[in-house]
């Protein structure tokens, strides 16, 4: 017991000494020492075989820094607690350590139905990771009234050591360090930004889960638990409120891969988004590039379809813009079930749409599908490029999606129709003609060359990022990420992975620009590429975006100013 006291004693200390080693060197004002946040936590549910269950221990820190112009307040804090579910015991499964709150949608859709279910409860720790970032206005006037909830992606763990203690999140002398482009559009607007952290490593994880029997079973994630992200976002609005005089009349969900699956689940599973009032927690949802395009709203219940099947049952859907990522061409080792037909990401993601669709669920989805751009969208990147890896940046789309689900949830203004490539989504009047294609921005859809996956620096697993091969008219067509192989000794460049820049299939010269255009028909065969030219087609291109909504004046300006200015090839 000694040990233990002195053991929490030093561990306390320690923390403070590292909170106050973090004071930043700018003007913002310095960070405070840890405070307990117990007061704020969200009540725990009825207990669960004898056991409550739900958030136990807070603890933050905050500093006060201004951005833009305006004076925030971040806090970063740290949470402890449990949280109920269902797991498998076979630890050779697929989906064996997801500690998951619907085993009818992970396990039946990773084929993995016929493996016996148990029940558990499992613990997550600040002492791990689980944590959040808080900002928000000291201005109360600047403030929007809502809140906004981020949820990331698969392949945070503790134990794998790319996830830090809650104390440990502000590490630069700047405070907005470390928040995405993404979510400083949100502070921008004036929402209350609330950055979420938790163990999502899918072969692995940092919870214990003590089943209903005594079991324990190690290593579980948390990737398929939207409670804990609600649970988040209702302590994000209790730990403001105090500081902007009320809740939130609105709460978003964003979330991206393995933050935007369980973000499809606030609608697709019963009794999830359901307050202690009976009105939704989360309102309307950004789901970005979701996890394997997974996971699809059906559940079979003795051979019959049971998700949205009556009228009570499609109310608790709540506007949602779904994103696609055209360049993202990953897939699954799954076993999928016949109505899941694939392991093809994208296939999923278009599915997803079709049978939300087929169900008469248009009114409350949305789905927009990207050219150009793989699994991310340049967010965590400054100008979008690091080495060879050169991303378009997605946030000034993401102004727009911001911008239209909000209208979308407090005014009723439903967004654009679906957009996407694939005639059964894109062909709305079936007169085979897709009048609603994929979304181009300027840089695909004048493209000055083209953004292409396994840039080199990534190497073959840089599917998630893109680089970019410009039309110089100068050499062969480069070769990307995967490289070349030398199995044959007589022929030793031959390339393994190469950037197909005009679609031919084969490697062969890169074009000029003017050669491209011509080929695309952007360009008649005796018209050459020129700056006029150039600036016609981008103001093309952002005039149907800012129609739209896509694009706000803010990005619509940035386009044309740079189309004025920027260097182009001299070809």
């Amino acid at each position: 017991m000694r040990k233990s006291i002195w053991k929490n004693l030093i561990c306390a200390t320690g923390v403070l000494a590292l909170v106050m080693a973090l004071r930043p060197t700018t003007s913002a004002a310095p960070v405070s020492e840890v405070k307990g946040c117990d007061q704020f936590l969200v009540p725990k549910k009825n207990d669960i075989n004898g056991k409550p269950v739900g958030q136990e221990v807070c603890r933050m820190t905050e500093i006060e820094f201004e951005y833009q112009g305006r004076k925030y307040m971040r806090l970063d804090v740290g949470v402890t607690g449990t949280l109920e579910g269902y797991a498998l015991k076979d630890d050779k499964a697929r989906y064996s350590n997801y500690f998951n709150v619907y085993p009818e949608f992970v396990y039946q859709q990773g084929g993995e139905e016929d493996k016996p279910v148990v029940h558990g409860i499992g613990r997550y720790s600040m002492e791990q990771g689980s944590s959040m970032t808080v900002v928000y206005p000291v201005n109360k006037a600047d403030w929007n009234g809502k809140l906004f909830v981020n949820a990331h992606g698969a392949g945070r763990s503790f134990a794998r050591g790319n996830a830090k203690f809650w104390y440990e999140e502000l590490t630069e002398t700047d405070p907005i360090a470390g928040i995405s482009k993404y979510e400083k559009l949100m502070i921008d607007k004036g929402y209350i930004m609330a950055k979420t952290r938790r163990s999502t490593l899918m072969q692995g994880g940092d919870l214990n889960v003590t089943l209903d029997d005594g079991t324990v079973l190690k290593n579980r994630n948390v990737t398929e638990q939207p409670p804990l992200i609600m649970q988040f976002a209702k302590l994000a609005a209790n730990l403001a409120q105090p500081h902007l005089g009320a809740l939130p009349s609105k709460t978003y969900w964003y979330g991206h891969s393995g933050g935007a699956r369980p973000g499809r689940m606030v609608s697709y599973k019963a009794g999830i988004n359901v307050d202690t009032d009976g009105t939704p927690i989360i309102d309307g949802v950004i789901v970005d590039d979701a996890g394997s395009g997974l996971w699809l709203p059906v559940a079979m219940k003795d051979g019959k379809d049971v998700i949205f099947t009556t009228d009570e049952d499609k109310k608790r859907m709540v506007p949602t813009i779904e994103i696609g990522h055209l360049l993202y061409v990953n897939e699954t080792p799954d076993d999928p079930p016949v109505f899941r037909g694939s392991n093809n990401f994208l296939h999923n993601k278009r599915q997803n749409a079709k049978i939300l669709r087929d169900k008469g669920m248009w009114n409350k989805f949305r789905y927009y599908e990207i050219d150009g751009i793989s699994h991310g969208g340049g967010e965590n990147l400054p100008d979008g490029k690091r080495g060879d890896i050169s991303i378009i940046d997605m946030s000034r789309l993401m102004d727009g999606f911001i911008d239209h689900l909000d209208a979308w949830v407090d005014k009723g203004v439903a967004p654009p129709p679906t957009r996407s490539d694939w005639r059964e989504l894109g062909d709305i009047d079936k007169d085979n003609i897709v009048e609603n294609p994929a979304i181009d921005m300027p840089e695909v859809g004048c493209g000055l060359g083209v953004y292409h996956i396994f840039p080199v620096s990534s190497g073959a697993s840089g599917q998630g990022t893109t680089g970019f091969a410009g039309f110089t008219g100068t050499g062969l067509e480069p070769i990307d990420g995967r490289g070349e192989f030398r199995d044959d000794p007589d022929i030793v460049n031959v390339a393994q992975g190469f950037v197909d820049m005009n679609g031919n299939g084969y490697r062969d010269y890169v074009e000029t620009v003017t050669e491209a255009w011509q080929r695309t028909g952007m360009l008649k065969p005796n018209e050459t590429f020129n700056r006029e030219r150039f600036l016609q087609c981008v103001e093309k291109v952002i005039t149907k975006l800012e129609v739209d909504k896509f694009f706000t004046k803010k990005t619509v300006d940035f386009y044309k100013q740079q189309a004025r200015t920027m260097p182009l090839p001299a070809k």
